[in-house]
């Protein structure tokens, strides 16, 4: 299966009457830990990155490509991509374009700003 957006992902679970899970992706190792019980328990996962790890990660081993990897490899299991904590508009337009499914901007990170960003 391939990724499914956050919406997908929440309106399954509110059918069935079940909760998904919301990991930090940090490396192969935990993605494979994380599938291996979705596997297990058939159940949908939210596998999130966030701007720090992904600065800390070299460009062929990032969130995003573990997860994707993942999602390949666990094609009957859904899979959201969150970018959790956005820390500005173009870490969160970056998400999208590296194949999110799902971005959190984090206005807290704004300094009390209130700006309204369309996506």
């Amino acid at each position: 299966m391939p990724l499914v957006s956050m919406r997908q992902l929440l309106d399954e679970a509110a059918k069935a009457d079940t909760a998904s899970a919301h990991f930090n992706v940090n490396d192969m190792e935990q993605i494979q830990a994380i599938m291996m019980a979705a596997k297990q328990t058939k159940s949908p996962v939210i596998c999130a990155g966030e701007p720090r790890r992904r600065a800390r990660l070299p460009r062929t081993f990032t969130c995003s490509s573990l997860i994707q990897a993942a999602a390949e490899l666990n094609p009957d299991i859904p899979i959201a991509m969150h970018q959790d904590h956005g820390n500005s508009f173009e870490t969160c337009k970056s998400a999208i374009a590296l194949g999110y499914t799902s971005v959190m901007m984090d206005g807290s990170l704004l300094g009390g700003r209130q700006d309204a960003v369309d996506i």
